[in-house]
């Protein structure tokens, strides 16, 4: 406790102490002023302050506020430069300084000496430059000056003057001429009635933007592709030489495809020359009359009979209703043998049957039943082969129905396959109604013609070939398979195109053949290929008559018996 009270006092002592202290030193300030300057010589400073505090205070103001004499500072006498040579350029002008000049402002505002490097006048560099003119181009090297093209003028768009011809015209009304009265009336204001005919100045023409390339989809093209609508087998068999190898694709509509079909005109051609006989005539008329109920409502037929002479049923096809088989029905009984000398002329009924033009809608066929006992001589083999072949150009497609035991089935299978066409035998002369009413519901349903099929193998080493030819392949109907044959040299996949024409759009297959899963084929598919391969031989025949044509069409033909034509 005794601790605390002397602590305490102590710390009352030390605060009276520095408070003392503090007051006397304001007394002091207030009653002395202190002087604080720059560092000097001794005896100049001390001189100072010993003249200061021998003044009172008024007088150091009055001292300070009066004005004092300026001293004039001596100044040295400058250097005179040299004049300055007029050059071809000056780097730096001149710079002088008014003489006699006082300067002020290092002047103390005290009677203190001043300082004589701040009062002396600056002295500054002058230069000179030789009189000769400096080019600096004269002096780089010429590699290195790029010369600046001329400026041309910008050209003046002059537009195109527009004239425009206005014609005015002015009617005035008639005014009638009344006498005047002695009544102030009111004058009437006249209008002025103007036309204006305006002829349009012709604008010059447009220069046409060309249009970007751009690929067709195939709606524009009115193509529908059918690529997963078809179902491909393929059978295959290797070649005797070792060359290749052939095989067979067929194509197969599935149940759900669902196609236009097109409108077909069917001519019927019933051969009446003496060598039919009597009992093959009546089976045949037998045949076409039933036949014509099987037909669609939707097409047309016509019958022609022929020997030597002709006898058309309608100049024009019929639609298929009662009336016209009523028609049709008595036609055929009017048909008889023709006499002991008549023999058949096939190249003038076929004629009649092409029409002049077809639309993209409808199909011509035509069915011959004849016994082809005229085809034996080469004149009337070329007249059908190639002079009718060439004028039929694809338009009708030529069926053909014989018997087993004919002469000229051969020639008469090779017409019907270079027409687009088929031939079919029948044993007896009952079986022709049978074949007749089988290739009705074959052709029954067409859904596209002019087909055409092309092939790319996948291995740039091989090559392939299609049978038959495009202007040779028939037409495509919705309930058949359609069979492609083809050589090959090698087992390596090929990309398979077929295109045709439907009734309103075009046709497109794309497909992928494999022969991983392909089968092996039979003797059958070694004869078909045999029989394709002469009608090649065939065609060259009729375009240059070389007979070696026909010894090797012969030599493919003769390991399956078939007959040659041309010999």
């Amino acid at each position: 406790m005794r601790q605390k009270q002397k602590n305490r006092k102590i710390l009352t002592g030390c605060f009276a102490l520095s408070l003392f202290f503090h007051v006397l030193a304001v007394v002091f300030f207030q009653r002395y002023t202190l002087w604080f300057s720059s560092p000097q010589k001794v005896g100049e400073q001390n001189q100072c302050l010993s003249l200061v505090d021998k003044k009172a205070r008024d007088e150091i103001l009055k001292v300070a506020f009066e004005p004092i004499a300026s001293e004039i500072i001596q100044k040295e006498t400058a250097i005179e430069p040299q004049q300055e040579k007029i050059a071809a350029f000056i780097l730096r002008s001149k710079v002088q300084f008014p003489d006699n000049e006082s300067s002020n402002i290092f002047q103390s505002p005290f009677s203190l000496p001043a300082n004589s490097f701040l009062a002396s006048k600056p002295i500054f560099p002058t230069f000179t430059v030789p009189i000769e003119s400096f080019n600096l181009l004269d002096h780089l090297p010429k590699d290195l000056i790029v010369p600046v093209p001329a400026k041309q003028p910008p050209i003046a768009f002059n537009p195109m003057p527009t004239q425009s011809k206005l014609q005015l015209s002015a009617k005035s009304p008639t005014v009638l001429e009344t006498i005047p009265s002695a009544m102030i009336t009111q004058a009437e204001p006249t209008d002025l009635f103007l036309t204006e005919e305006h002829i349009a100045a012709k604008t010059p023409a447009m220069i046409p933007i060309p249009n970007l390339s751009k690929l067709p989809t195939l709606d524009e093209l009115e193509t529908s592709s059918y690529s997963d609508s078809f179902d491909a087998d393929l059978t295959f068999f290797p070649k005797d030489d070792g060359s290749g190898y052939i095989f067979a694709l067929t194509l197969i509509p599935q149940p759900q495809l669902e196609l236009s079909r097109i409108r077909q005109h069917i001519t019927f051609l019933i051969d009446r020359a003496n060598s039919i006989q009597q009992g093959r005539l009546t089976a045949t008329k037998a045949a076409v009359h039933k036949a014509l109920a099987e037909l669609n409502p939707e097409d047309t037929f016509n019958i022609i009979a022929f020997d030597s002479k002709m006898e058309k049923m309608s100049p024009n096809s019929l639609p298929c209703v009662r009336s016209s088989f009523a028609v049709a029905e008595e036609f055929l009984e009017k048909i008889h043998l023709g006499s002991f000398f008549s023999t058949s002329d096939l190249y003038r009924p076929l004629f009649l049957t092409v029409p002049g033009h077809v639309e993209n809608d409808e199909i011509y066929t035509a069915i011959l039943l004849t016994d082809a006992e005229t085809l034996n001589k080469k004149g009337a083999q070329r007249s059908i082969l190639q002079d009718w072949t060439q004028y039929n150009n694809g338009k009708v497609a030529l069926y053909a129905i014989g018997m087993n035991n004919d002469h000229n089935l051969a020639t008469l299978d090779a017409a019907t396959a270079f027409n687009r066409g088929k031939l079919l035998n029948s044993p007896t002369n009952r079986g022709l109604k049978r074949k007749l009413l089988k290739l009705i519901k074959t052709i029954q349903n067409p859904v596209a013609k002019n087909v055409s099929c092309n092939a790319i193998s996948r291995s740039p080493q091989s090559k392939i070939t299609l049978f038959p030819q495009s202007f040779q392949t028939s037409n495509l109907f919705i309930d058949q398979p359609f069979v492609i044959l083809g050589e090959t040299e090698t087992l390596d996949d090929f990309i398979l195109f077929v295109q045709g024409r439907l009734k309103n759009r075009w046709l497109n297959i794309k497909k992928t053949i494999s022969f991983l899963n392909a089968k092996k084929g039979t003797r059958s598919l070694k004869q078909e290929w045999a029989v394709q391969k002469s009608y090649h031989l065939y065609q060259n025949y009729l375009n240059d008559n070389d007979p070696k044509h026909i010894v090797e069409a012969e030599a493919i033909l003769d390991p399956y018996d078939q007959q040659v034509i041309f010999q």
